[in-house]
């Protein structure tokens, strides 16, 4: 059965087991593919994500009817929805960049007088009757946390004098990709659409196209869904945050609600990671003004978790939370902070192939026993 699907899956598996095989034993003959895979891995991630924002709006466009019936060319499309990212790139940090940079230079000038107030807090409540009763006398350790965290500080400062070369490193890489990014997102949006066709044509026999297509299909509308859903709720999160940090009057409302909004793109731990800064800029200024951040914070998360994402990601998923945290907790000790990152749209995108699978199988199945009755 040279012919058969199954025939050729195996020798393709056969075919990657050894080149992977090979690169084992000879790595330097891999070597140039893992640094240009390195080097294009993170910016065509960036490019897909973005991607999945866009590409709706540039579908929309190319969808306009123009005089005598004519359509806008997609590559048209693409240019203007560039210039309106550009637009409202320039439009935000117009308004926004002023007082963020004034909030940041003062967060950093004010870094020692912060850490002045908070050493007073600490000692107060490690002092505290209730505290000693409940935690023991020595249970705050505050000289302890202080030596700790001035040990902390100077290996880090050390450890950013060493490591100047890695730091420049860095930077190139970012500018590169910056270089980068629009490249490929402009070839992913103008021809994004004709790779899983392409790929299905080359890969399947033309009994399982349809099913293949389909397959594709699902995993892209489920990846589109979370990618921009949870794009519309962080942003959501930190519009709800800076405007609760205001009415309570919190120093650093700006920067602190944007922590808040990026960090909410982490799933169940981001809050906590975003509150975190929050309640530490609110213990300085006053216990009291602590208790109202966290009352921000419980406020914004339920109302996203109530009002929010089930109107943007609706049922997407369809999957229980505690099947989610698992996930996420068995990708975490995988991957690290990336399994953690990626591992709801990485889970929904499984999900739908592994439900496609056992339809697929059934249809080869049925189409290899047509063709051969015997």
């Amino acid at each position: 059965m040279p012919n058969s699907p199954l025939f050729r899956a195996a020798t393709w598996l056969l075919m990657v087991l050894l080149i992977a095989l090979v690169g084992s034993e000879v790595p330097f003959i891999f070597s140039p593919l893992i640094v240009a895979f390195r080097a294009v891995f993170f910016p065509a991630l960036i490019a897909g994500l973005f991607y999945y924002w866009l590409n709706p709006i540039v579908r929309r466009l190319g969808n306009l009817r123009l005089p005598n019936n004519l359509r806008l060319p997609k590559g048209l499309a693409i240019m203007l929805v560039f210039g309106l990212i550009i637009g409202t790139v320039a439009l935000l940090v117009a308004l926004a960049g002023p007082p963020l940079q004034q909030q940041i230079a003062g967060l950093v000038s004010n870094a020692p007088r912060l850490v002045r107030v908070l050493q007073g807090h600490l000692l107060t409540l490690e002092e505290n009757e209730w505290v000693v009763r409940l935690l023991g006398p020595q249970a705050l350790n505050l000289d302890g946390l202080v030596n700790q965290v001035t040990a902390l500080a100077s290996s880090l400062l050390t450890t950013i004098g060493e490591n100047i070369t890695p730091i420049i490193k860095v930077t190139t890489d970012v500018l590169t990709m910056l270089f980068l990014v629009p490249f490929i997102l402009f070839y992913m949006l103008a021809d994004g659409e004709k790779l899983a066709p392409t790929l299905v044509s080359y890969l399947l026999p033309q009994s399982l196209q349809d099913e293949g297509r389909r397959i594709l299909r699902d995993m892209d509308q489920a990846l589109s869904a979370y990618i921009q859903g949870q794009a519309l709720v962080s942003l959501s999160v930190g519009l709800l945050t800076f405007l609760g940090y205001l009415i309570i009057g919190l120093d650093y409302a700006l920067l602190l609600a944007l922590v808040m909004a990026v960090t909410n793109i982490i799933p169940f731990v981001g809050p906590l990671l975003g509150g975190i800064p929050a309640i530490i800029v609110g213990l300085v200024m006053s216990p009291g003004m602590a208790v109202r951040v966290l009352f921000v914070i419980v406020v914004a998360q339920q109302v996203e978790s109530l009002l929010i994402s089930p109107r943007i990601m609706g049922k997407k998923l369809g999957s229980h939370p505690v099947v989610i945290l698992f996930v996420i907790l068995i990708s975490g000790s995988l991957a690290g902070f990336w399994g953690v990152l990626f591992a709801i749209p990485a889970f929904a995108v499984l999900r739908v192939a592994v439900s496609h699978l056992y339809s697929l199988a059934l249809l080869y199945r049925h189409n290899f026993t047509k063709s051969n009755p015997d």
